[in-house]
């Protein structure tokens, strides 16, 4: 595939192969390759809920749980970028493989450590940086190699099963992880180490070749960063949504903390808590198996106004409500529209970056998000120290609403399609 100098990919010998690819349905190494995925998914899930847990258990330092916590985020923010740029030019099977095989190894470690009652902050600290490194090469390699097994007007479908995957993890990971946590200590981790050792296997059995760049043609490491950022931030479509996008995850993940401390300061029963929670991954789960129908219904513009304006009319209302069923009714509706919104933005991004620049671009996208996503809990913190929880859930409200305007301005995207994008691209 090549680009021109506006960064549109134009059609080369790969794009006539990989239409002769196989349906979704009926695609062994897309199945292998989300099976394995979906696996590691949910031990990762069980695994955030055990580091924690693990952390406090031994130390009995809720500022060594954030400690360790901040390690993981500080790892995929440090190694996020460059990592895209080395998946750009590395065979993207060894990668995924490499990179599961570091986590499983860190995360084993944990769980020896918590059977010999040998745990120990730094080697906490170590563990979550591997599982952090791991993560920014495994999911942009995953990405790009979902893009080399699947057909370009199958790329809408296989964004929706990823959210479907990711809703799925999330919902059931943190229980089972508590669950196995009660049982000992070390079983979560366990559990996780085990996940990577079926996504090692499953990357393992994908045939179609997924190689990076020739030797001659990379370009230097840090140039080849630039490049990368440049095409994202260079291409109005793409920047556009990254940015919007970027935002509401920043509002949205303020408010969802936001709804937590609030109730914490009400003195809402825990077990209540937790039921809202719940009803926001119940929420995102069915929205996730809706979202194909859904796409085809609405543009991605449309979905990038709804979300933000839908969320921040519930979560005004959550700021006023007591009542937990009705916390739990608005936090469903206040989500439900995420999932499909992530398809698109997804689906979007994959189908119009050539593909020998996706890991860079999603990498990019990735830690831009993650960067004000962990800035959020501190900086709705802070407002509700310094304003109560009420004032401060309305002004992420107002954030959310200006995320959702500002795609008013771009018509193209308010028109556009993430299923037919992918089959025009192509």
């Amino acid at each position: 595939m090549t680009v021109d100098e506006r960064g549109r990919a134009t059609v080369g010998a790969d794009d006539a192969e990989r239409a002769a690819l196989p349906p979704l349905r009926h695609n062994r190494d897309y199945a292998r390759l989300i099976f394995g995925g979906a696996v590691s998914s949910l031990g990762s899930r069980m695994s955030s809920i055990a580091f924690p847990l693990i952390t406090l258990a031994a130390t009995g330092s809720p500022f060594a749980v954030g400690l360790v916590a901040g390690t993981a985020t500080m790892a995929l923010v440090v190694i996020g970028i460059p990592a895209g740029a080395l998946v750009d030019r590395w065979d993207r099977r060894r990668t995924m493989i490499t990179a599961a095989a570091l986590g499983g190894v860190a995360y084993l470690s944990v769980a020896l450590a918590a059977f010999a009652d040998h745990i120990t902050v730094p080697h906490l600290m170590l563990a979550a940086a591997c599982g952090g490194v791991a993560n920014s090469f495994y999911g942009p390699a995953e990405q790009v190699a979902v893009r080399n097994v699947v057909r370009k007007d199958d790329i809408p479908r296989a964004a929706v099963n990823n959210q479907v995957r990711s809703a799925a993890a999330g919902l059931a990971g943190p229980p089972l992880g508590g669950f196995l946590f009660g049982i000992t200590r070390g079983l979560p981790m366990v559990a996780d180490a085990i996940s990577y050792a079926v996504a090692i296997v499953c990357a393992f059995r994908v045939r179609t070749p997924m190689p990076g760049k020739a030797r001659d043609d990379r370009e230097a490491l840090w140039p080849s960063i630039r490049t990368g950022l440049s095409f994202l931030f260079g291409h109005e479509l793409l920047r556009t949504i990254t940015l919007l996008s970027t935002l509401l995850n920043f509002a949205g993940t303020g408010l969802v903390v936001s709804v937590t401390i609030t109730m914490q300061q009400r003195g809402t029963a825990p077990a209540w808590i937790g039921a809202v929670s719940s009803a926001m991954a119940v929420s995102m789960l069915i929205a996730s198996l809706l979202s194909a129908r859904i796409l085809e219904h609405l543009s991605v513009g449309v979905l990038m106004l709804l979300t933000p304006l839908i969320g921040a009319v519930a979560f005004t209302g959550m700021a006023f409500a007591h009542a937990p069923l009705v916390l739990m009714a608005l936090m469903a509706c206040g989500t439900f529209l995420l999932a499909p919104c992530n398809a698109a933005v997804v689906s979007v991004l994959t189908s119009r970056t050539p593909e020998d620049r996706l890991g860079r671009v999603m990498s990019a996208d990735n830690v831009l998000s993650l960067v004000l996503t962990a800035l959020a809990p501190a900086t709705m913190g802070f407002l509700i120290g310094a304003a109560g929880g009420e004032t401060a859930m309305v002004t992420f409200a107002v954030l959310l609403v200006v995320s959702g305007v500002l795609v008013l301005p771009f018509p193209r995207l308010m028109r556009m399609s993430a299923v037919e994008d992918s089959v025009e691209t192509a």
